[in-house]
């Protein structure tokens, strides 16, 4: 077969767009994952745009937390752990539920997994996390008779669960293109050291793709304290701690910010300081989920780190505050609301490779460097366009 030079130079450049076209297919789901190793990027969000439009019910969330301890002690295994189940699913219609059973140690757990997937989901995952189970022992109280006894856990415990109830009431009503998650964990209080067993079963028994699909997961936990003062937590994601920053300033918890409304911000967040935390964010970051904890390990007005009110019978619901709940309540509602959890990937790098491929077809010049633009693919872009070449090239010399 014999070709001459404008039908050469025509086929090559419909083999180069054809291959470009079919290396860059295999990564159409950057738009739902992160692969192995990649850092998230999230897309730029200005969340006072939305800020009048905030709608949790601080409220609520504290009559959640007097209902949740007149249950009594959610201990693994026990009526009022079923009971409280049975309450979030029944009172969250608009959510799909499904329930995970594990053993671990002398524990059956059960976790509950709520899902809302509009029609338009981008296939992006929002994960909100809390322990729904009270500690089963009070280690730390005063009173050492008193130690071996379950604690009501008012703020360890049911103040995540009452901030992520209320807010599942609302995010129906955000007309949101991505999925959001709350997974309530089972267990994460028990034993001699508290075992994060829940979470732990959780990501154990996840596969790498389901994972890649979470682009935020945003544990809550003891964020109900009258003496609200949450820190930056390791281990976690640097780049999801990032996006707390202008969500605390927007809403005035950080100390010499003006909030959304020009209000100075209160001494509630600081990022600067940092401290170690093993809760249910540990065994996500491990598998490397974008995870981070928000959490006041400083438990009652002038307590130390760990201390205070903490594992001791002083839990009770008398300690905790509707406007500490708010606070975190509308921090969370804001950073939904303005997309700040929304990584940027295939729909900006699709873009990028539609230019570039126009710009082949129309005949102009290709610099190898452009093709940096297309991020971590680049490397297979590339791969694939010299090989094109070179078979192209030799199928040419041997006509």
């Amino acid at each position: 077969m014999l070709m001459n030079a404008g039908v050469k130079k025509t086929f090559s450049k419909q083999l180069i767009v054809l291959t470009l076209v079919m290396c860059l297919l295999p990564h159409s789901n950057l738009v739902l994952a992160l692969e192995d190793g990649q850092k998230p990027n999230y897309q730029s969000s200005q969340p006072c745009d939305f800020y009048d439009d905030l709608a949790f019910n601080s409220t609520a969330a504290n009559s959640s937390i007097k209902w949740q301890v007149d249950l009594g002690h959610r201990l693994p295994g026990s009526d009022a752990s079923y009971n409280l189940r049975e309450s979030i699913k029944e009172n969250l219609t608009q959510w799909q539920f499904r329930e995970e059973t594990h053993a671990r140690e002398d524990f059956n757990l059960t976790n509950l997994i709520a899902t809302y997937e509009p029609e338009n989901s981008s296939g992006q995952e929002i994960f909100f996390v809390a322990h729904y189970d009270s500690r089963d022992r009070a280690e730390r109280d005063e009173n050492e008779s008193m130690r071996d006894k379950p604690i009501d856990g008012a703020n360890d415990g049911a103040s995540g669960v009452a901030v992520l109830i209320e807010l599942a009431k609302i995010i129906p009503t955000m007309e949101l293109n991505h999925t959001v998650r709350l997974l309530f964990t089972d267990g994460e209080d028990q034993g001699v050291r508290p075992g994060i067993y829940g979470s732990k079963a959780w990501a154990e028994n996840k596969t790498d793709s389901e994972l890649n699909k979470i682009s935020a997961f945003i544990v809550v936990d003891m964020i109900g304290d009258y003496d609200l003062h949450f820190t930056h937590v390791w281990p976690g994601s640097s780049e999801l701690w990032l996006t707390i920053q202008p969500l605390a300033i927007a809403t005035g918890l950080v100390d010499g910010e003006l909030d959304c409304n020009g209000n100075p911000g209160e001494d509630i967040f600081d990022i600067e300081t940092s401290n170690g935390v093993i809760d249910d964010h540990v065994a996500a970051h491990e598998r490397g989920v974008p995870a981070i904890d928000l959490i006041d390990i400083r438990s009652g007005e002038g307590a130390e780190n760990w201390g205070g009110y903490w594992h001791t019978h002083n839990d009770t619901i008398d300690k905790v505050s509707a406007q500490s709940l708010g606070r975190i309540g509308e921090l969370l509602e804001l950073g939904l609301r303005s997309s700040s959890w929304i990584i940027e990937s295939e729909t900006s790098q699709e873009n990028q490779s539609s230019d570039i491929i126009e710009e082949i077809d129309n005949g102009d010049s290709i610099n190898i460097e452009t093709f940096t633009v297309v991020g971590l693919i680049s490397i297979v872009i590339i791969f694939c366009l010299f090989t094109v070449i070179f078979f192209l090239d030799y199928r040419i010399r041997k006509v």
